[in-house]
């Protein structure tokens, strides 16, 4: 045999191998419960809201091994609840949020709202959590709510990426609205997945790699375009995860879901999409009508210690205009720091930052007090 043939050969017999293997790791990733998350709405409406498939069920799973494994569906108006909504139903409590209220992990009756309203029948709650979605979108779904239910109070869940990702600069998820360079909101319309993007969430196998492994495909095509270097924390932010739990001496690079040392640019940028946000509730004349609940570096909280964070200068920026302008907050800081004394338990799950069944019943708690008990 030539040199020639035996290479056209080695090479189509590796292209079998490639093939036979990614064939076969596609069943067996269909037939186990990887990840499915329910497909987003397409949105071009400039009234309408970002939200995801009415009336679906989507599956989501913890973890390589597939240790919990949680069917959540959607309502009739798309967002992941055990109830349908109604038009004008006056809620006591709307809650908006992202991945955090949207609670993947856990079951919708275990969050926050269906809790609260299961220990106390007179009450309604709504929730609208959407993954990925900043500040600034906090605020059309803050009018998209208004306008469609009317509820009495809301709810706005603030954790550690809202700042930064709010700005058209550093992020634009299609579907929502960011601040311009002028802290203007700006709408990107959705009119959803197409090509290669279309494909990935359609392959058992790269779901599998990116919500049980925690591959994120968005640095790792930066990279390999050579936008910016290899980092594997980026790249694999649930391994990044892991090591920071197994390390008891450094600091770590994270805190809050989000970087620990980011630009002066980013920082300053993010202080003017805060102000911005909160003159946009003045605007709609929401600062009397919203609770606001910040989100703790919960890494300080379990080695009971204050550390130096991105997350923690916007979290104390955030309090700072709260009071500025007269905007009810609920820092979760100190709860969490008088829980964990007490209990000893977790706030999240052992491969992932979002919070727990634990979490989610205190917040349902503390909410009820100072909504509902104080307030009489």
């Amino acid at each position: 045999m030539s040199a020639i043939r035996l290479i056209k050969y080695s090479l189509a017999y590796l292209a079998y191998l490639i093939i036979s293997v990614v064939f076969l790791l596609e069943i067996i990733f269909r037939l186990l419960p990887t990840t499915s998350p329910v497909d987003l709405q397409v949105i071009s409406d400039r009234t309408d809201v970002l939200k995801f498939n009415p009336n679906q069920i989507g599956r989501f799973s913890l973890g390589n091994n597939f240790y919990k494994v949680v069917e959540k569906n959607t309502n009739n108006y798309g967002f992941y609840s055990s109830y349908d909504y109604s038009p004008n139903a006056k809620p006591n409590i709307a809650i908006i949020g992202d991945s955090f209220v949207q609670a993947a992990q856990i079951r919708n009756q275990n969050t926050i709202g269906e809790v609260m309203q299961s220990e106390h029948n007179n009450l309604k709650v709504y929730q609208f959590g959407v993954s990925g979605v900043p500040l600034s979108q906090y605020i059309q779904m803050l009018k998209y709510t208004k306008k469609e239910f009317s509820p009495q109070h809301y709810v706005i869940v603030i954790v550690g990426n809202d700042f930064d990702e709010s700005l058209c600069r550093y992020n634009i998820k299609p579907g929502t609205w960011c601040f311009n360079d002028d802290f203007d909101l700006e709408f990107n319309p959705f009119f959803g997945f197409k090509g290669f993007r279309n494909f990935m969430r359609k392959s058992a196998t790269l779901k599998y790699l990116v919500f049980q492994v925690g591959l994120n495909w968005r640095a790792m095509f930066s990279m390999i375009k050579g936008d910016e270097k290899f980092n594997l924390s980026k790249v694999m932010p649930k391994v990044r995860s892991r090591i920071n739990q197994n390390s008891s001496n450094d600091i770590s690079q994270y805190a809050g879901n989000t970087e620990r040392f980011k630009s002066a640019e980013v920082i300053t940028m993010s202080k003017r999409a805060i102000t911005a946000f909160f003159q946009e509730l003045s605007k709609i004349d929401m600062l009397d009508k919203v609770t606001i609940v910040i989100d703790a570096d919960r890494e300080d909280i379990y080695k009971d210690t204050v550390t130096y964070s991105y997350f923690n200068e916007m979290r104390k920026f955030m309090i700072d205009k709260a009071l500025s302008f007269g905007v009810n907050y609920l820092d979760m800081d100190s709860i969490f720091r008088d829980d964990y004394k007490i209990n000893n338990e977790i706030f999240e799950f052992s491969t992932d930052e979002h919070w727990n069944e634990h979490t989610h019943k205190i917040l349902s708690r503390i909410l009820f007090q100072r909504i509902f008990v104080l307030n009489k």
